[in-house]
Protein backbone atom coordinates (compact mmCIF):
# COMPACT_ATOMS: atom_id res chain seq x y z
CA UNK A 1 0.00 0.00 0.00
CA UNK A 2 2.86 2.38 0.82
CA UNK A 3 4.41 1.82 -2.59
CA UNK A 4 1.05 2.43 -4.27
CA UNK A 5 0.51 5.69 -2.35
CA UNK A 6 4.01 6.84 -3.22
CA UNK A 7 3.30 6.02 -6.86
CA UNK A 8 0.05 8.05 -6.83
CA UNK A 9 1.81 10.96 -5.16
CA UNK A 10 4.56 10.79 -7.76
CA UNK A 11 2.04 10.97 -10.58
CA UNK A 12 0.37 14.00 -8.97
CA UNK A 13 3.72 15.77 -8.55
CA UNK A 14 4.84 15.01 -12.07
CA UNK A 15 1.64 16.20 -13.68
CA UNK A 16 1.94 19.44 -11.74
CA UNK A 17 5.43 19.99 -13.12
CA UNK A 18 4.73 19.27 -16.78
CA UNK A 19 2.09 20.52 -19.19
CA UNK A 20 0.64 17.30 -20.54
CA UNK A 21 -2.08 17.54 -23.12
CA UNK A 22 -5.08 15.50 -21.98
CA UNK A 23 -6.44 13.11 -24.58
CA UNK A 24 -9.51 10.93 -24.42
CA UNK A 25 -7.70 8.12 -26.24
CA UNK A 26 -4.09 7.05 -26.46
CA UNK A 27 -1.82 8.35 -29.20
CA UNK A 28 0.29 6.17 -31.47
CA UNK A 29 2.78 3.87 -29.63
CA UNK A 30 1.13 4.48 -26.24
CA UNK A 31 -0.06 1.63 -23.98
CA UNK A 32 -3.76 0.94 -24.29
CA UNK A 33 -4.42 -2.21 -22.31
CA UNK A 34 -3.20 -5.25 -20.44
CA UNK A 35 -3.57 -6.78 -17.00
CA UNK A 36 -2.92 -4.23 -14.23
CA UNK A 37 -3.19 -1.34 -16.75
CA UNK A 38 -5.57 1.38 -15.57
CA UNK A 39 -5.21 3.99 -18.33
CA UNK A 40 -7.24 4.69 -21.47
CA UNK A 41 -7.99 1.58 -23.51
CA UNK A 42 -8.98 3.34 -26.73
CA UNK A 43 -6.67 4.79 -29.38
CA UNK A 44 -6.81 8.04 -31.33
CA UNK A 45 -8.26 8.06 -34.84
CA UNK A 46 -6.06 6.25 -37.32
CA UNK A 47 -4.77 3.79 -34.74
CA UNK A 48 -5.90 0.54 -33.20
CA UNK A 49 -5.10 -1.18 -29.92
CA UNK A 50 -2.90 -4.22 -30.62
CA UNK A 51 -2.31 -6.87 -27.96
CA UNK A 52 1.39 -7.63 -27.42
CA UNK A 53 0.94 -9.88 -24.39
CA UNK A 54 -1.49 -10.44 -21.54
CA UNK A 55 0.15 -7.50 -19.80
CA UNK A 56 0.72 -5.03 -22.63
CA UNK A 57 -1.33 -3.69 -25.54
CA UNK A 58 -0.18 -0.77 -27.68
CA UNK A 59 -1.74 1.84 -29.97
CA UNK A 60 -0.39 1.21 -33.47
CA UNK A 61 -1.19 2.74 -36.87
CA UNK A 62 -4.21 1.06 -38.46
CA UNK A 63 -3.48 0.39 -42.16
CA UNK A 64 -7.21 0.01 -42.83
CA UNK A 65 -8.04 3.46 -41.47
CA UNK A 66 -8.06 6.59 -43.60
CA UNK A 67 -5.73 8.94 -41.79
CA UNK A 68 -5.50 11.63 -44.44
CA UNK A 69 -2.29 12.98 -45.86
CA UNK A 70 1.17 11.90 -44.75
CA UNK A 71 2.15 13.33 -41.41
CA UNK A 72 -1.39 13.69 -40.07
CA UNK A 73 -0.67 11.10 -37.36
CA UNK A 74 2.80 12.02 -36.06
CA UNK A 75 4.58 10.22 -33.23
CA UNK A 76 3.87 11.95 -29.95
CA UNK A 77 6.85 13.91 -28.64
CA UNK A 78 6.59 13.76 -24.85
CA UNK A 79 6.74 16.84 -22.66
CA UNK A 80 6.27 14.86 -19.47
CA UNK A 81 6.21 11.32 -18.08
CA UNK A 82 5.40 8.94 -20.93
CA UNK A 83 6.83 6.13 -22.98
CA UNK A 84 6.82 4.99 -26.58
CA UNK A 85 8.13 2.40 -29.01
CA UNK A 86 9.76 2.73 -32.41
CA UNK A 87 12.16 0.78 -34.60
CA UNK A 88 15.56 1.30 -36.18
CA UNK A 89 17.21 -0.52 -39.04
CA UNK A 90 19.63 -3.21 -37.91
CA UNK A 91 23.11 -1.99 -38.74
CA UNK A 92 24.65 -3.30 -41.94
CA UNK A 93 28.07 -1.95 -41.01
CA UNK A 94 30.49 -4.83 -40.64
CA UNK A 95 33.94 -5.12 -39.15
CA UNK A 96 36.22 -7.95 -38.14
CA UNK A 97 37.10 -8.97 -34.61
CA UNK A 98 40.44 -7.54 -33.54
CA UNK A 99 43.15 -9.86 -32.17
CA UNK A 100 43.21 -10.08 -28.42
CA UNK A 101 45.93 -7.95 -26.78
CA UNK A 102 49.38 -9.47 -26.68
CA UNK A 103 49.85 -10.59 -23.06
CA UNK A 104 52.68 -9.04 -21.10
CA UNK A 105 54.22 -9.62 -17.69
CA UNK A 106 54.66 -12.82 -15.75
CA UNK A 107 51.68 -15.17 -15.41
CA UNK A 108 49.43 -12.88 -17.45
CA UNK A 109 46.56 -13.59 -15.09
CA UNK A 110 46.14 -17.20 -16.23
CA UNK A 111 47.39 -18.95 -13.10
CA UNK A 112 47.91 -22.65 -13.85
CA UNK A 113 46.25 -22.31 -17.25
CA UNK A 114 47.90 -21.55 -20.57
CA UNK A 115 47.81 -18.27 -22.47
CA UNK A 116 46.63 -19.22 -25.97
CA UNK A 117 46.19 -16.59 -28.68
CA UNK A 118 45.75 -13.87 -26.09
CA UNK A 119 43.25 -15.68 -23.85
CA UNK A 120 43.47 -18.05 -20.90
CA UNK A 121 42.66 -21.69 -21.64
CA UNK A 122 42.52 -24.57 -19.12
CA UNK A 123 44.89 -27.50 -19.38
CA UNK A 124 43.71 -31.10 -19.29
CA UNK A 125 45.16 -34.57 -19.66
CA UNK A 126 44.90 -35.62 -23.29
CA UNK A 127 44.88 -39.29 -22.28
CA UNK A 128 42.03 -38.89 -19.80
CA UNK A 129 39.22 -36.68 -21.03
CA UNK A 130 37.47 -36.97 -17.66
CA UNK A 131 40.17 -34.85 -16.06
CA UNK A 132 39.97 -31.14 -15.38
CA UNK A 133 43.70 -30.66 -14.93
CA UNK A 134 47.01 -32.10 -16.02
CA UNK A 135 48.18 -35.15 -14.14
CA UNK A 136 51.09 -37.53 -14.32
CA UNK A 137 51.38 -40.02 -17.11
CA UNK A 138 49.63 -38.01 -19.80
CA UNK A 139 50.16 -35.25 -22.31
CA UNK A 140 49.11 -31.80 -21.11
CA UNK A 141 47.10 -29.91 -23.74
CA UNK A 142 44.61 -27.06 -23.98
CA UNK A 143 41.40 -26.90 -26.01
CA UNK A 144 41.35 -24.80 -29.19
CA UNK A 145 41.59 -21.10 -28.38
CA UNK A 146 38.15 -20.57 -29.96
CA UNK A 147 36.67 -22.38 -26.95
CA UNK A 148 38.14 -19.79 -24.62
CA UNK A 149 37.52 -16.60 -26.61
CA UNK A 150 34.32 -14.74 -27.27
CA UNK A 151 32.26 -16.67 -29.77
CA UNK A 152 32.82 -16.02 -33.46
CA UNK A 153 31.19 -19.17 -34.83
CA UNK A 154 27.63 -18.20 -33.90
CA UNK A 155 25.66 -16.11 -36.43
CA UNK A 156 24.01 -12.82 -35.55
CA UNK A 157 20.36 -13.36 -34.67
CA UNK A 158 17.99 -10.45 -35.26
CA UNK A 159 14.70 -12.34 -35.20
CA UNK A 160 13.35 -15.39 -33.37
CA UNK A 161 10.17 -17.17 -34.40
CA UNK A 162 8.03 -19.95 -33.00
CA UNK A 163 9.37 -22.57 -35.41
CA UNK A 164 13.11 -22.52 -34.79
CA UNK A 165 15.20 -25.66 -35.26
CA UNK A 166 15.98 -28.03 -32.41
CA UNK A 167 19.62 -28.73 -31.47
CA UNK A 168 21.18 -31.50 -29.44
CA UNK A 169 22.77 -30.54 -26.16
CA UNK A 170 23.74 -31.78 -22.71
CA UNK A 171 22.83 -30.16 -19.44
CA UNK A 172 24.44 -30.05 -16.02
CA UNK A 173 23.34 -27.90 -13.08
CA UNK A 174 24.99 -25.28 -10.89
CA UNK A 175 22.70 -24.52 -7.95
CA UNK A 176 21.10 -21.16 -7.14
CA UNK A 177 22.82 -17.80 -7.24
CA UNK A 178 21.97 -14.12 -7.34
CA UNK A 179 25.44 -13.27 -8.61
CA UNK A 180 25.19 -14.43 -12.23
CA UNK A 181 27.34 -12.91 -14.93
CA UNK A 182 24.37 -11.09 -16.48
CA UNK A 183 23.93 -9.14 -13.26
CA UNK A 184 20.22 -9.87 -12.85
CA UNK A 185 20.21 -10.10 -9.05
CA UNK A 186 17.11 -11.69 -7.54
CA UNK A 187 15.23 -11.44 -10.81
CA UNK A 188 13.96 -14.86 -11.81
CA UNK A 189 14.99 -16.56 -8.58
CA UNK A 190 11.70 -16.03 -6.81
CA UNK A 191 8.72 -17.75 -8.37
CA UNK A 192 5.23 -17.70 -6.93
CA UNK A 193 1.91 -19.24 -7.95
CA UNK A 194 3.68 -21.97 -9.93
CA UNK A 195 2.61 -25.59 -9.60
CA UNK A 196 6.22 -26.43 -8.71
CA UNK A 197 6.98 -23.38 -6.57
CA UNK A 198 6.82 -25.39 -3.36
CA UNK A 199 10.32 -26.74 -3.99
CA UNK A 200 11.92 -24.01 -6.07
CA UNK A 201 13.15 -21.40 -3.61
CA UNK A 202 13.61 -22.78 -0.07
CA UNK A 203 17.15 -21.36 0.12
CA UNK A 204 15.92 -17.80 -0.30
CA UNK A 205 12.82 -17.96 1.89
CA UNK A 206 11.95 -14.58 3.41
CA UNK A 207 14.16 -12.74 0.91
CA UNK A 208 11.93 -13.95 -1.91
CA UNK A 209 8.82 -13.09 0.09
CA UNK A 210 9.99 -9.50 0.45
CA UNK A 211 11.05 -9.31 -3.21
CA UNK A 212 7.72 -10.62 -4.48
CA UNK A 213 5.80 -8.25 -2.24
CA UNK A 214 7.70 -5.32 -3.75
CA UNK A 215 7.66 -6.62 -7.34
CA UNK A 216 4.74 -9.04 -7.83
CA UNK A 217 5.01 -8.93 -11.63
CA UNK A 218 8.60 -10.18 -11.51
CA UNK A 219 7.47 -13.19 -9.47
CA UNK A 220 4.62 -14.16 -11.77
CA UNK A 221 4.91 -16.67 -14.61
CA UNK A 222 3.30 -16.01 -18.00
CA UNK A 223 -0.26 -17.30 -18.10
CA UNK A 224 0.58 -20.55 -19.90
CA UNK A 225 4.31 -21.08 -19.19
CA UNK A 226 6.43 -22.09 -16.21
CA UNK A 227 9.40 -19.76 -16.47
CA UNK A 228 10.60 -18.33 -13.17
CA UNK A 229 13.61 -20.03 -11.70
CA UNK A 230 14.60 -21.62 -15.01
CA UNK A 231 18.12 -20.34 -15.66
CA UNK A 232 20.59 -21.26 -18.36
CA UNK A 233 24.35 -20.70 -18.43
CA UNK A 234 25.72 -21.71 -21.85
CA UNK A 235 29.38 -22.35 -22.53
CA UNK A 236 31.27 -19.09 -22.32
CA UNK A 237 32.06 -18.67 -26.01
CA UNK A 238 28.30 -18.59 -26.66
CA UNK A 239 27.52 -16.30 -23.74
CA UNK A 240 30.24 -13.84 -24.83
CA UNK A 241 30.07 -13.21 -28.56
CA UNK A 242 31.32 -10.89 -31.26
CA UNK A 243 28.81 -9.37 -33.68
CA UNK A 244 30.33 -7.50 -36.60
CA UNK A 245 27.36 -5.11 -36.81
CA UNK A 246 27.83 -3.82 -33.24
CA UNK A 247 30.50 -1.41 -32.00
CA UNK A 248 33.43 -2.95 -30.15
CA UNK A 249 36.51 -4.97 -30.94
CA UNK A 250 36.00 -8.28 -29.10
CA UNK A 251 33.08 -9.44 -26.99
CA UNK A 252 30.46 -6.84 -27.93
CA UNK A 253 27.33 -9.00 -27.53
CA UNK A 254 26.19 -10.93 -24.49
CA UNK A 255 23.43 -13.51 -24.77
CA UNK A 256 21.85 -12.31 -21.51
CA UNK A 257 18.06 -12.54 -21.69
CA UNK A 258 17.77 -14.95 -24.61
CA UNK A 259 15.11 -17.62 -24.08
CA UNK A 260 15.20 -21.31 -24.92
CA UNK A 261 12.77 -24.17 -24.80
CA UNK A 262 14.49 -27.23 -23.40
CA UNK A 263 13.34 -30.85 -23.37
CA UNK A 264 14.80 -33.90 -21.61
CA UNK A 265 15.47 -36.65 -24.17
CA UNK A 266 16.44 -40.29 -24.21
CA UNK A 267 20.18 -41.08 -24.46
CA UNK A 268 19.92 -41.43 -28.24
CA UNK A 269 18.37 -37.96 -28.53
CA UNK A 270 14.84 -39.16 -29.29
CA UNK A 271 11.88 -37.75 -27.39
CA UNK A 272 9.85 -39.43 -24.66
CA UNK A 273 6.14 -39.71 -25.41
CA UNK A 274 3.63 -38.18 -23.01
CA UNK A 275 3.00 -40.64 -20.19
CA UNK A 276 6.08 -42.72 -20.91
CA UNK A 277 8.40 -43.42 -17.98
CA UNK A 278 11.00 -40.66 -17.98
CA UNK A 279 8.75 -38.06 -19.64
CA UNK A 280 8.69 -34.55 -18.19
CA UNK A 281 7.18 -31.42 -19.66
CA UNK A 282 9.49 -29.16 -21.69
CA UNK A 283 10.56 -26.00 -19.89
CA UNK A 284 11.26 -22.43 -20.95
CA UNK A 285 14.43 -20.89 -19.59
CA UNK A 286 16.42 -17.69 -19.83
CA UNK A 287 20.15 -16.99 -20.07
CA UNK A 288 21.23 -15.15 -16.93
CA UNK A 289 24.79 -16.40 -16.53
CA UNK A 290 27.74 -17.90 -18.36
CA UNK A 291 29.42 -21.27 -17.94
CA UNK A 292 33.01 -19.98 -18.05
CA UNK A 293 36.26 -21.89 -18.16
CA UNK A 294 37.24 -20.75 -14.68
CA UNK A 295 34.11 -22.20 -13.07
CA UNK A 296 33.92 -25.58 -14.77
CA UNK A 297 36.51 -26.23 -17.43
CA UNK A 298 35.31 -29.79 -18.07
CA UNK A 299 31.88 -28.79 -19.34
CA UNK A 300 32.32 -25.13 -20.26
CA UNK A 301 35.64 -25.09 -22.04
CA UNK A 302 36.85 -28.62 -22.68
CA UNK A 303 37.43 -30.30 -26.05
CA UNK A 304 34.23 -30.02 -28.03
CA UNK A 305 32.82 -27.80 -25.22
CA UNK A 306 32.62 -30.74 -22.83
CA UNK A 307 34.29 -34.01 -21.88
CA UNK A 308 32.75 -37.30 -22.89
CA UNK A 309 34.52 -40.01 -20.92
CA UNK A 310 32.00 -40.32 -18.10
CA UNK A 311 28.87 -40.46 -20.26
CA UNK A 312 27.84 -42.16 -23.47
CA UNK A 313 25.05 -40.26 -25.15
CA UNK A 314 24.41 -41.90 -28.50
CA UNK A 315 24.04 -38.75 -30.59
CA UNK A 316 27.73 -38.16 -30.63
CA UNK A 317 30.72 -36.83 -28.80
CA UNK A 318 31.86 -34.13 -28.98
CA UNK A 319 28.61 -32.25 -29.37
CA UNK A 320 27.34 -31.55 -32.88
CA UNK A 321 28.75 -28.26 -34.14
CA UNK A 322 25.41 -26.41 -33.98
CA UNK A 323 24.87 -27.18 -30.29
CA UNK A 324 25.94 -25.60 -27.03
CA UNK A 325 26.29 -26.87 -23.50
CA UNK A 326 23.68 -25.58 -21.05
CA UNK A 327 24.44 -25.45 -17.35
CA UNK A 328 21.09 -25.15 -15.57
CA UNK A 329 19.77 -23.82 -12.31
CA UNK A 330 18.77 -26.52 -9.84
CA UNK A 331 15.17 -25.42 -10.35
CA UNK A 332 15.32 -26.07 -14.10
CA UNK A 333 17.17 -29.37 -13.65
CA UNK A 334 14.64 -30.50 -11.04
CA UNK A 335 11.76 -29.76 -13.37
CA UNK A 336 13.37 -31.64 -16.25
CA UNK A 337 14.13 -34.71 -14.13
CA UNK A 338 10.76 -34.47 -12.36
CA UNK A 339 9.57 -33.44 -8.90
CA UNK A 340 12.78 -31.62 -8.07
CA UNK A 341 14.98 -34.66 -8.62
CA UNK A 342 18.65 -34.17 -9.44
CA UNK A 343 19.75 -37.79 -9.36
CA UNK A 344 21.58 -37.38 -12.65
CA UNK A 345 24.36 -34.82 -12.75
CA UNK A 346 24.20 -34.58 -16.54
CA UNK A 347 21.26 -35.30 -18.84
CA UNK A 348 20.70 -35.37 -22.61
CA UNK A 349 18.62 -32.45 -23.85
CA UNK A 350 17.46 -30.62 -26.94
CA UNK A 351 16.98 -26.88 -27.14
CA UNK A 352 15.71 -24.21 -29.49
CA UNK A 353 15.47 -20.42 -29.32
CA UNK A 354 11.99 -19.01 -28.72
CA UNK A 355 10.55 -15.49 -28.26
CA UNK A 356 10.64 -14.63 -24.56
CA UNK A 357 7.19 -14.73 -22.92
CA UNK A 358 7.52 -12.03 -20.27
CA UNK A 359 4.67 -10.63 -18.14
CA UNK A 360 4.71 -6.91 -17.49
CA UNK A 361 7.33 -4.37 -18.50
CA UNK A 362 11.10 -4.14 -18.65
CA UNK A 363 12.62 -3.34 -15.25
CA UNK A 364 15.94 -1.73 -14.37
CA UNK A 365 17.95 -3.10 -11.46
CA UNK A 366 19.62 0.07 -10.15
CA UNK A 367 22.73 -0.46 -8.05
CA UNK A 368 23.07 1.47 -4.84
CA UNK A 369 25.31 4.51 -4.60
CA UNK A 370 24.23 6.09 -7.88
CA UNK A 371 24.57 9.81 -8.57
CA UNK A 372 24.43 12.29 -11.43
CA UNK A 373 28.03 11.37 -12.25
CA UNK A 374 27.95 7.60 -11.85
CA UNK A 375 25.36 4.85 -11.81
CA UNK A 376 25.10 1.24 -12.90
CA UNK A 377 22.08 -0.79 -13.94
CA UNK A 378 20.83 -3.96 -15.62
CA UNK A 379 17.68 -4.26 -17.72
CA UNK A 380 15.64 -7.40 -16.98
CA UNK A 381 12.38 -8.99 -18.12
CA UNK A 382 12.76 -8.06 -21.79
CA UNK A 383 10.26 -9.77 -24.09
CA UNK A 384 10.71 -10.79 -27.71
CA UNK A 385 14.24 -11.72 -28.70
CA UNK A 386 15.20 -11.16 -25.05
CA UNK A 387 18.64 -9.63 -25.41
CA UNK A 388 19.52 -5.93 -25.38
CA UNK A 389 22.26 -4.51 -27.58
CA UNK A 390 22.23 -0.88 -26.44
CA UNK A 391 21.06 1.17 -23.47
CA UNK A 392 21.12 4.96 -23.71
CA UNK A 393 20.36 7.61 -21.12
CA UNK A 394 19.52 11.30 -21.21
CA UNK A 395 19.43 13.61 -18.21
CA UNK A 396 16.78 16.29 -17.80
CA UNK A 397 19.29 19.04 -18.62
CA UNK A 398 20.99 17.24 -21.52
CA UNK A 399 18.51 18.33 -24.16
CA UNK A 400 18.20 15.86 -27.01
CA UNK A 401 21.56 14.21 -26.35
CA UNK A 402 21.49 10.46 -25.76
CA UNK A 403 24.58 8.75 -24.31
CA UNK A 404 25.16 5.02 -24.81
CA UNK A 405 26.05 3.14 -21.65
CA UNK A 406 28.99 0.73 -21.67
CA UNK A 407 29.25 -2.79 -20.31
CA UNK A 408 30.96 -2.91 -16.95
CA UNK A 409 34.65 -2.65 -17.93
CA UNK A 410 36.02 -4.32 -14.79
CA UNK A 411 37.07 -7.65 -16.24
CA UNK A 412 40.25 -9.11 -17.69
CA UNK A 413 40.34 -9.29 -21.49
CA UNK A 414 42.33 -12.52 -21.23
CA UNK A 415 39.22 -14.12 -19.69
CA UNK A 416 36.42 -12.88 -21.97
CA UNK A 417 33.99 -15.53 -20.74
CA UNK A 418 33.94 -13.75 -17.39
CA UNK A 419 32.43 -10.62 -18.92
CA UNK A 420 29.90 -8.96 -16.58
CA UNK A 421 26.53 -7.92 -17.92
CA UNK A 422 25.84 -4.69 -16.03
CA UNK A 423 25.79 -1.34 -17.84
CA UNK A 424 27.34 1.87 -16.55
CA UNK A 425 27.84 5.44 -17.77
CA UNK A 426 31.07 6.14 -19.70
CA UNK A 427 33.88 7.83 -17.85
CA UNK A 428 34.02 11.62 -17.86
CA UNK A 429 30.36 12.08 -18.80
CA UNK A 430 27.58 13.71 -16.86
CA UNK A 431 26.02 15.14 -14.91
CA UNK A 432 22.82 13.24 -15.60
CA UNK A 433 20.24 15.24 -13.72
CA UNK A 434 17.01 13.64 -12.59
CA UNK A 435 14.67 12.60 -14.04
CA UNK A 436 16.67 10.45 -16.48
CA UNK A 437 15.23 9.06 -19.70
CA UNK A 438 16.26 5.57 -20.82
CA UNK A 439 16.23 4.19 -24.37
CA UNK A 440 16.72 0.45 -24.92
CA UNK A 441 17.43 -1.34 -28.21
CA UNK A 442 16.80 -5.04 -28.73
CA UNK A 443 18.80 -7.32 -31.02
CA UNK A 444 15.80 -7.14 -33.37
CA UNK A 445 16.26 -3.39 -33.80
CA UNK A 446 13.20 -2.44 -31.77
CA UNK A 447 13.58 0.61 -29.53
CA UNK A 448 11.58 1.44 -26.42
CA UNK A 449 11.84 4.76 -24.61
CA UNK A 450 10.92 5.60 -21.04
CA UNK A 451 11.21 9.36 -20.67
CA UNK A 452 10.94 9.34 -16.87
CA UNK A 453 12.58 6.01 -16.07
CA UNK A 454 14.91 7.06 -13.23
CA UNK A 455 13.38 9.60 -10.88
CA UNK A 456 15.65 9.03 -7.87
CA UNK A 457 18.95 7.46 -6.85
CA UNK A 458 17.51 6.53 -3.44
CA UNK A 459 15.64 3.22 -3.17
CA UNK A 460 12.12 3.36 -1.72
CA UNK A 461 11.50 1.93 1.71
CA UNK A 462 9.86 -1.24 0.37
CA UNK A 463 12.80 -2.21 -1.86
CA UNK A 464 14.75 -5.29 -0.78
CA UNK A 465 18.19 -4.21 0.45
CA UNK A 466 20.54 -4.22 -2.54
CA UNK A 467 17.81 -5.21 -5.00
CA UNK A 468 15.93 -2.13 -6.18
CA UNK A 469 14.11 -2.57 -9.50
CA UNK A 470 12.38 0.22 -11.42
CA UNK A 471 9.44 -0.37 -13.77
CA UNK A 472 10.19 1.40 -17.07
CA UNK A 473 6.59 1.23 -18.26
CA UNK A 474 7.69 -0.11 -21.67
CA UNK A 475 8.18 -3.51 -23.23
CA UNK A 476 9.43 -4.99 -26.51
CA UNK A 477 7.01 -6.81 -28.80
CA UNK A 478 6.55 -10.51 -28.17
Amino acid sequence: MLFYLVYLWSLFWLTSQYAIEKRACGQVWMQCGGLEFTGETCCAAGNKCVKQSDYYSQCQPDPSASVGSAGSNPQYTPTGPTAYTTTIAVSTTSHAQSPYPTPTGSGNGCGSWQMTEGVCCPSYNKNDNRSESCGSGGECVTPPAAMCKSGTMYPEVHSVGNNENWHYSRSTHFGLTSGGACGYGLYGLCTKSSKTSSWTDPMLGSTCDAFCKAYPTLCRDPSDTTLRGNFAAPNGDYYTQFWSSLPGNWDNYLSCGECFQLVHTKPDGSLYTVGEAGYTEPIVLEIVDSCPCSANSKWCCGPGADHCGEINFKYGCPLPSDSIHLDLSDIAMGRLQGNGSMNDGVIPTRYKRIPCPKPGNIYLWLREGGSAYYFSLTAVNAAGIGSITNIEVKGSTNGATWTSLVRDPHYTSSRPQERYGAWTIPQNTGPYDLPIAVRLTSAAGEVVVSEMAIKSFTPPADAVKGFWYVDTGVQFSM
